[in-house]
Order: structure tokens, then sequence, then C-alpha cells
């Protein structure tokens, strides 16, 4: 017999919802900043407002409604993710030989960004249903296969950076379910000799890889290099980032009284989604970057006491994998902007320009708010 969970609103994680309007506002001004010399700044403001209200209706919506009721769709959901990235792969709009977006009504939507969203529901779902088969080796290729499917046409488009993060919340949600460290042995076992044969046949035999694409291949060999003529060429992106966040100095560019209006991050491809994080460092200095930092880790940390706090196994499946979710494209993003890792894609969460990241990632944020609200 099924507990009956009653929705409790004075449980509404207002810290939540409070740090992540405070870094959509922050992105609001970095997106003005990125464009202000464009024609089409208006319309981008506008379109990123439009996306803002609607990403506070849906978690509106999705609080009102059980996330049992909604991880009990999942399966749904992720047969639709998977249908619409197919999709993408044929009829996607193709720019520069990659295709990642579909337009819809003339908007651009990336498909990609919202599977994570999808995976993160089905795989709390499916570790609910096999909860007491988690000691099975053949559990886990399960739950690995739901993951490869999407990764493999996420890896055609290509887009290697979206894979990567739908590998590492599955790694973390399948770490966090329970699973026989036995299992996570034998699997490890089976895996890193063959990653080791891929990485080692790169390296010194240059043998093409299945769905890396060479230049995928090159970025991170000139992160890795020491040349200092290949890091010019190479890492040009992020060495313009780096001389844009150090300009920025202690308080940033935009409260100071010299009234300079020259922005180093204006150069920068991207500036607006891969590399927002330049021109957080580069208006908010040192200490605006700080915060921001904090308002991330304060929010990453309210998912994690709400998944401590749920009673609910299938509830605290959904924060970590949110929580993963978070903390990876965060950590990717910072780490491109200060090459601390190779150049590669992925959005600051709320901070970013783009309507299907900037939804997504309510999304995310309101599936948590609906675990908090609810007991059983």
């Amino acid at each position: 017999m099924k507990e009956k969970v009653k929705i409790c609103f004075k449980k509404i994680d207002f810290i939540i919802i409070i740090t992540m309007t405070i870094l959509i506002c922050i992105g609001l001004y970095c997106e003005q900043q990125a464009f202000i010399l464009s024609d089409e700044q208006n319309t981008i403001f506008i379109k990123q407002l439009v996306g803002i209200f609607i990403g506070y209706v849906l978690i509106i919506v999705i609080v009102l409604i059980d996330y049992h009721i909604i991880c009990s769709l999942s399966f749904v959901l992720y047969l639709i993710m998977i249908s619409i990235l197919a999709f993408t792969l044929i009829f996607g709009s193709d720019l520069n030989n990659v295709k990642r977006w579909v337009v819809i009504f003339g908007i651009p939507f990336q498909p990609s960004e919202l599977t994570k969203v999808v995976l993160i529901l089905f795989l709390a779902f499916l570790c609910n249903h096999f909860k007491n088969k988690l000691d099975k080796l053949f559990i886990l290729f399960i739950l690995a296969a739901v993951v490869a499917l999407p990764m493999v046409l996420i890896l055609l488009e290509p887009h290697l950076s979206s894979s990567l993060a739908i590998l590492f919340v599955f790694c973390i949600i399948v770490y966090s379910s329970g699973i026989s460290y036995k299992v996570i042995g034998v699997a490890l076992a089976l895996i890193l000799p063959v990653v080791a044969s891929i990485f080692i046949g790169i390296a010194l035999f240059n043998i093409n890889i299945p769905f890396v694409e060479k230049y995928q291949v090159e970025r991170v060999l000139s992160f890795l290099s020491a040349d200092e003529s290949d890091s010019l060429s190479g890492d040009y992106q992020q060495i313009q980032s780096i001389e844009a966040i150090g300009s920025g100095g202690l308080h940033g560019k935009m409260i100071s009284s010299d009234g300079d209006q020259n922005r180093k991050y204006s150069s920068i491809y991207a500036k607006e989604s891969d590399f927002a994080f330049a021109i957080v460092g580069e208006e908010f200095g040192f200490v605006g970057s700080l915060f921001i930092i904090i308002l991330y880790a304060l929010l990453i940390i309210r998912c994690l006491i709400i998944s401590s706090r749920s009673s609910d196994y299938m509830g605290k499946q959904i924060c970590i994998g949110v929580s993963a979710y978070l903390v990876f494209q965060i950590f990717v993003n910072v780490g491109v902007a200060t090459n601390l890792l190779p150049n590669t894609g992925l959005p600051l969460p709320f901070i970013s320009y783009g309507l299907t990241s900037l939804i997504s990632s309510m999304i995310a944020v309101g599936l948590v708010l609906n675990v908090g609200v609810r007991k059983k």
C-alpha cells in the first residue's frame, strides 16, 4: 500500500528561489553588456525575459504536481527526447557542420539541455524501481544503456561536453543510489582498460575514435601542450577570457569611476554563453565573482539539504541528480573561462544567454522545490 504524500507550502525553500532570482538578474545584466553594440539587443533582451517568465510558470506548475506522478511519466518523456534528438540530427539547423538546434516558431531549441533534466527524472525512477536489486550487475547495465542512447545521439551532433555532463550525472546518481561496491568494482575493471586504450591510441598513434571529432582532440592536446605558439593559436579565446577577468581587478568595471567603456570581453566569441564568466569577472571583479560563486554554492547546498531531509528514496535521487547537473555545468564553464579546462561549450546556469539552458535549469530547480514541499 502506497503512502499518501501531502504538499506543505510552508516548506518552500525561499533561499533557493531568491538565490536563483539574483543569478538570473545578474545574467540579464551580463547579456545586456554582451549585446550592447548589437542591433538585436532589445530583441534578445525581450526573448530572455520571455524565457524567464516561462521558467517561473513551469516552476509553479511543477511544484503543484507530485513528483511521483512526474517520474511515472519519465519513460514517455525519455522517448520524446530521444525522438527529438534523432529529429535534430536529421532536420536540425546546420551551423559549422554542427546540428544541435531545432528552430521552433523562430526560436532555436537545443534538445541536449532538456535531455539532462529528463534523464535525472528517469534515472531516479529506475533506481527507485530497482532499489532492491542494485547488487546485480545487469541492473547497472540497464541504467548504462538508458544513458548511452541519448549520449550517442548527442555525440553525433557533435556535442562532447553535454555528453560528459550526462555521464557525470549518471555516475553520481548511480553511486548515491546505494549500488553494491562489488558491482561498481566489476564495472570499473571492464571500463578502465577500454578508456586507457582510447587515450593511448589518441596520444601515441593518432587513431580516429568513433564519435570523437578531430577538433575536439586538438583542443585537448592544445590545452596540454607547453608550446607557447600552439597555446596562442589553440587557446586564443581562453587567453582573451583571462585578460578580461584580470582587467576587472578587485571591484570590477561596473562600479569604476574612470568612465572606461572599453571591455576586453567584447572580442571573445560566444561571450554571452560559453564565456559568460569572462563578463562576470570584468564587470564585477574578484569580489563580485566570488559572491556569485558563493551564490552557486548556496544553491547546491540547499539542494543537498532538501535531499537529506527527504524521506523518499526517489526524491533524494532527484535532488542529488540536479545538484550534480549544476555542479558540472558551473565547474566546466568557470574552468574553461579561467583556462583550467580545455575549451568546450557549456552554459553557466541562469547567467549564460540561451532559452533552452535557462528553462532547463529552472525546471531542475523546480523539481528540487517539488521534493522539498512534500511530506508523507
